[in-house]
């Protein structure tokens, strides 16, 4: 027990020591004390406001780089960086947004051609950026021997246990922390998995839409939207126009209630018809007045993020503006306040999506397949089985003789999906004749054909 008290001392030291290590490096792009060591500024240019905001947080991730690995491995792997790290398409990936302070605004260009230069001071997500460095061979300075530390005080721990006469003197677990969520209990992912993940992330798209039941000015609301869009598209995204989601809520009011009913909300159907992976519902309240002939506006802005295939929840953002001026009228002084509210509150709204999303992914997509005319148990269980082993998991959520219901998780896409379950039908006796009812979002609907 002794020994086993010694080796749990050196081991501590050993992490202490790489802990100190770390803090007393410096830190370019301004890290500073221990309490503020993830804070990091940064500056970027660009033709317009979006584009520079991203590149001066991408700057501030980039010191936050040669802070962990050193400015030689830095330097050393700058290709390698660029490719995996700096050219991110979504830097909020890497901070935390609601930590920025502007420190600088500027338009150095002309009125015809801008040329924004933006300057920030921001806090940085080390736990991701070290994720990318790790998963990418990335190391180097005091982020390899903090690294180095651990592992030998693991070891260290590890010999101690072993060496241990009695299980007595092992320390103890509760039976809380045995229940704890344990690395392996998942199949780790594999590389082309990851790559899947990571492209389906980078290449969601999202529709916006306003609560219709607001009773905020519809002409406002439908700005904001508009505000939304142009923030996705200038910053690579992909965004459904608002007129599509009118046309088709104005001109499919009748399949939706025939296809849906009240299974879904009709803009979660609308989602699903354009092929949206996520929608995102803005509600904004407004108020505006007018002082001695200017006009005064604010807004207070929420906006909902859903899962287009199963209207889960993926979170909520709350942001209000501050009073905006106008001397035009007090509908232009709430639109500006609305527009800029919701341009600020976008960055962290794409952050929560794509962090929930990919969580959602982690395992593969969620695909929903119905099966018709399921009167023979033994042949679904054989189709299960032999569906089991060619994605990531199915799960049986319901089974009667008119119909079964499964969860699949698969990592590829929805047509995809279709062909293998075809594949499969196939080999099972009795099911040759299987065929596709109805293709609606991540939901597939088949009859056994029986």
């Amino acid at each position: 027990m002794k020994f086993v008290r010694i080796v749990l001392t050196v081991a501590l030291a050993a992490l202490l020591f790489a802990s100190c290590a770390t803090t007393s490096s410096g830190t370019p792009g301004g890290g500073g004390a221990a309490g503020e060591r993830d804070v990091f500024t940064g500056e970027g240019h660009g033709p317009t406001l979006g584009p520079a905001m991203a590149a001066a947080k991408i700057d501030a991730v980039r010191n936050a780089v040669i802070d962990m690995i050193g400015p030689g491995a830095e330097q050393a792997n700058r290709d390698k960086l660029d490719k995996v790290l700096y050219s991110t398409r979504n830097p909020n990936a890497f901070v935390y947004n609601e930590s920025m302070e502007t420190l600088r605004k500027e338009n150095i260009g002309t009125t015809e051609q801008m040329d924004m230069v933006f300057e920030l001071r921001i806090r940085v997500n080390r736990q991701a950026i070290a994720t990318v460095l790790r998963t990418n061979g990335i190391t180097g300075g005091t982020a390899s021997r903090q690294e180095s530390a651990a592992q030998t005080a693991e070891n260290l721990v590890n010999e101690a246990n072993q060496g241990s006469d009695s299980p007595a003197d092992a320390p103890a677990q509760s039976a809380q922390e045995a229940l704890l969520p344990q690395s392996a209990d998942w199949e780790q992912a594999s590389d082309e998995e990851k790559r899947f993940i990571r492209r389906y992330l980078d290449t969601m798209s999202y529709m916006v839409y306003f609560n219709e039941a607001a009773k905020t000015d519809p002409y406002l609301m439908k700005a904001a939207v508009g505000q939304a869009n142009s923030y996705l598209t200038s910053n690579g995204m992909v965004a459904i126009d608002a007129a599509q989601i009118e046309t088709l809520k104005r001109d499919q009011q009748l399949a939706y209630e025939e296809e849906a009913g009240q299974e879904m909300s009709i803009i979660q159907w609308v989602a699903q018809k354009l092929r949206a992976d996520v929608y995102i519902e803005l509600d904004a309240a407004t108020s505006s007045e007018s002082r001695n002939g200017v006009h005064y506006g604010s807004a207070n802005v929420t906006m909902k993020m859903f899962d287009a295939s199963t209207g889960q929840l993926l979170g909520s953002v709350n942001r209000r503006s501050q009073q905006t001026v106008s001397r035009a009228s007090q509908q232009d002084a709430v639109l500006n306040a609305l527009q800029s509210t919701v341009y600020q509150a976008m960055p962290v709204v794409i952050s929560q999506s794509r962090t929930q999303m990919a969580v959602q992914v982690s395992r593969g997509i969620r695909y929903e397949i119905v099966v018709q005319n399921t009167s023979d148990p033994r042949l679904m269980s054989d189709f299960r089985r032999r569906i089991r082993g060619r994605v990531s998991e199915i799960i049986t959520v319901s089974q009667s003789a008119e119909q079964s219901v499964y969860d699949i998780y698969y990592f590829g896409r929805v047509d995809e999906l279709e062909d293998l379950i075809y594949s499969v039908s196939e080999t099972v006796p009795g099911l040759e004749g299987m065929y596709e009812v109805l293709l609606r979002g991540n939901t597939i609907t088949f009859n056994t054909g029986l």
